[in-house]
């Protein structure tokens, strides 16, 4: 069985070198443009080449985030970008957009691609279709259990899974709400991080929609076990002490596993991962199922660092004392949670007699009580840049070395020639070759064996270490120091710059990408004059003022439209039992939708009951809205038209001919095109349960939260957002004859 990989992030080049000196088997990245982490340092071109040809020297891979979503215009410079990254030799990209990964499928098809989990493939049906568009790898949804995890693997497609770091409470890609608050995407990679803010309304909750981070160190062994391909960990804006402290410890426990087949994680490691960085402590995720209110950090959303004791009485100078409970140290940084967070970076430490800890330089004042964490410890820092520290990608001492073999034979008067063979983890195997002077005989009776040996091993600073040298001494000889040296500094040149090359690549003769967007452009999305109206469900649709909802539709439209009611598809099939309840005046036609993310009961209740809800909609002649890769192909199969809902991010052409060759018929477009003034569209989709009606943000917007009977799950939207009929005029007038409006609540 092939074994698992340890995937690392890194946001520059110290993190880089971090990841690689700590044990990984490769590291994703991210290049100036469409990645999820614009705010990360990243990598220029030059720079991500020396990172590419530094990994693969030392059997590390680099993977390319290139995960945002693109329009017809980003396109061909994504593109190109990608063409670059090809050349340098990066072993993949990490692709959200699946019209992108068409055009690389098209034109670089022996470039592999990974399906990011900002796609949103939460199941084996998914997995599949990612496959059949021609990606190698798919990276899980975060809110899978094992055992879901498990049917993923079974398709034998490479699975990669989330072990440790930042979660996102809502399902990845489906998230509009930093978008919506302040114009930053965090589909194109400009995420505000709205869910680690304050908010009012939720009773004892000042942060309702922060999750605790991932912790899944205990589990790598049972993810290796089923057969996970890659152990992913989070965090590209993370620092390199960060990097090199959950490196070392993921790969030590996983490198346990392999050898003994168990392990158990030693305490002092997991305060280690907890000390680097934690909100609140940690959480297992939806692992073994549902953790409720144990996945969030409700009270805190930042770093929570390490309780360590109380203020033993009221300070208002610099030094103050501790009741400790855990060992704190000069270069420690803390921070004392009084009426306001006060931190400090210890300077001054001083044991009383009586246990207490004095403490300075505090610059605020604390009160008996005050809770104090630990932060940063300065020796764990330490620890952890002694592995990074005074290294480039041209230099310095390196821990990660790969083996080499030589095969040494001195001939007097006739041969001296050293062969040196490495194998990276694919099997591939590198041999280089150095041909010197021939040797004289030696003058004495002790040869050169011992001597080529011992100066033959000493790599130094190199990438390499000597496992084994075989050295066939044909007759006493005498080879100076020198040209043992020579030969050595030779064949280990040879062998790096053999490795770099042999990842290198030429762009072979393929169909360029059009470079007029106007080519890419989508063809016609639903059909023309048509309002949609999108409910939540069937109980809002019945419940609404219909006629007043009707006559809005049409006199924005100027009598012109045919108006269409979505309805999720359990609602939809309750109505389709009864003849009148589809026939309404003005309404055209009923359709339902599946929505985004469906995991869990109600997929299981289409797929028992797939073939009677075909035959309804055969019945109706009716299609159905899909906003998940699972569904579209049995659907499809089974003679039903698939319209792509907003939730498959369709914002280019090329992602319409991707979901159209699953058999996807017409679309419309991600909701990153969405503006105000179309109704409440869902800000967020989320697996766990807000036990929270509304929360307001610290500008007074007002947000609802709802739950969907049907899939259990969350719904965020803005409560005060309502249709303005006026825009909706004006998109008619200016001919964008297919509006969609979303109706929750009445607010229309």
């Amino acid at each position: 069985m092939k074994r698992c990989e340890l995937l690392v992030p890194a946001g520059g080049e110290k993190q880089f070198i971090s990841a690689v000196e700590n044990g990984a088997d490769a590291i994703y990245v991210g290049g100036k443009f469409f990645n999820a982490r614009m705010n990360a340092d990243n990598f220029s071109h030059e720079t991500l080449e020396k990172a590419i040809d530094y990994g693969h020297v030392r059997d590390v891979k680099t993977y390319i985030t290139m995960n945002t979503l693109m329009t017809d215009e980003d396109l061909p410079v994504a593109y190109r970008e990608a063409e670059k990254y090809y050349k340098m030799g990066a072993d993949a990209l990490i692709i959200q957009d699946l019209g992108f990964g068409k055009v690389i499928k098209e034109n670089l098809p022996d470039f592999p691609i990974h399906l990011s989990t900002q796609a949103g493939v939460y199941d084996s049906k998914g997995v599949e279709a990612a496959a059949k568009l021609g990606y190698e790898r798919v990276v899980l949804a975060r809110e899978l259990s094992l055992e879901e995890i498990k049917a993923a693997v079974a398709t034998g497609v490479e699975i990669e899974v989330f072990v440790h770091g930042a979660l996102c409470i809502c399902y990845s890609g489906q998230c509009q709400l930093s978008r919506y608050i302040g114009g930053r995407s965090g589909n194109k990679g400009g995420c505000a991080q709205p869910c680690r803010l304050p908010y009012k309304g939720a009773t004892g909750q000042p942060y309702p929609l922060s999750p605790k981070d991932l912790c899944l160190i205990e589990e790598a062994g049972k993810l290796a076990e089923i057969g996970v391909s890659s152990l992913k960990i989070e965090g590209r804006m993370k620092s390199p002490e960060y990097v090199a402290t959950v490196t070392s410890i993921y790969r030590k426990y996983l490198d346990l596993w392999y050898r003994n087949g168990q392990y158990r994680v030693a305490a002092e490691d997991m305060e280690e991962l907890t000390q680097i960085f934690n909100r609140g402590g940690f959480s297992k995720g939806y692992f073994y199922n549902d953790p409720g209110q144990l996945l969030m950090s409700s009270d805190f959303s930042k770093n929570g660092g390490i309780y360590v004791g109380t203020v033993a009485s009221d300070s208002r100078g610099s030094l103050v004392e501790i009741d400790v409970e855990k060992q704190v140290k000069k270069g420690d940084y803390v921070e004392i949670r009084s009426k306001e967070p006060i931190g400090a970076l210890i300077t001054y430490r001083e044991e009383l007699k009586d246990g207490r800890l004095r403490i300075g330089d505090i610059k605020a004042p604390v009160f008996r009580g005050d809770r104090m964490y630990k932060l940063t410890a300065g020796e764990l820092m330490e620890k952890a840049r002694k592995t990074f520290d005074k290294k480039d990608f041209q230099g310095g001492v390196n821990l990660k070395k790969i083996p080499v073999s030589l095969r040494v034979v001195v001939n007097p008067s006739k041969t001296f020639s050293v062969e040196g063979w490495c194998r990276n983890s694919d099997g591939i195997g590198f041999k280089a070759v150095y041909k010197g002077k021939p040797p004289q005989e030696a003058t004495g009776e002790i040869g050169c064996s011992d001597r080529l040996k011992v100066q033959l091993s000493k790599t130094g600073n190199t990438p390499f270490f000597i496992d084994d040298i075989v050295v066939k001494e044909v007759s006493k000889a005498f080879v100076p120091v020198s040209e043992i040296n020579a030969a050595r500094r030779e064949v280990l040149k040879l062998l790096e710059d053999s490795i770099k090359a042999s990842y290198k690549r030429n762009i072979a003769c393929h169909t360029l990408i059009a470079e007029n967007p106007e080519s890419l452009t989508a063809e016609g999305k639903t059909e023309a004059s048509t309002v949609e109206l999108y409910f939540y469900s069937g109980r809002e649709f019945e419940s609404c003022d219909k006629n007043q909802l009707f006559k809005k539709c049409l006199e924005a439209t100027e009598e012109a439209a045919n108006i269409r009611v979505l309805l999720p598809l359990r609602d939809y099939l309750k109505m389709a039992d009864s003849e009148e309840n589809l026939m309404f005046g003005h309404v055209t036609d009923i359709i339902p939708y599946i929505p985004p993310m469906n995991k869990g009961d109600s997929d299981r209740w289409i797929e028992e009951n797939l073939d009677h809800i075909v035959k309804i909609l055969k019945k109706r002649n009716s299609g159905i809205y899909v906003g998940n890769l699972k569904w579209i192909m049995p659907f499809s199969l089974a003679g039903i038209s698939v319209f792509g809902d907003a939730g498959l991010n369709i914002t280019n052409g090329e992602s319409k001919k991707a979901y159209g060759t699953l058999g996807m018929g017409k679309s419309i477009s991600s909701l990153e095109t969405m503006e105000k003034g179309f109704g409440p569209y869902p800000l967020m989709i989320s697996e766990h349960y807000f036990n929270f009606d509304h929360i307001t943000d610290r500008k007074g917007v007002v947000f609802t939260a709802s739950l969907n009977e049907d899939n259990h799950k969350s719904i965020l939207t803005s409560k005060d957002e309502m249709v303005d009929w006026t825009k909706v005029k004006n998109l008619w007038e200016k001919g964008q004859k297919h509006v969609r409006l979303y109706v929750k609540n009445g607010n229309f």
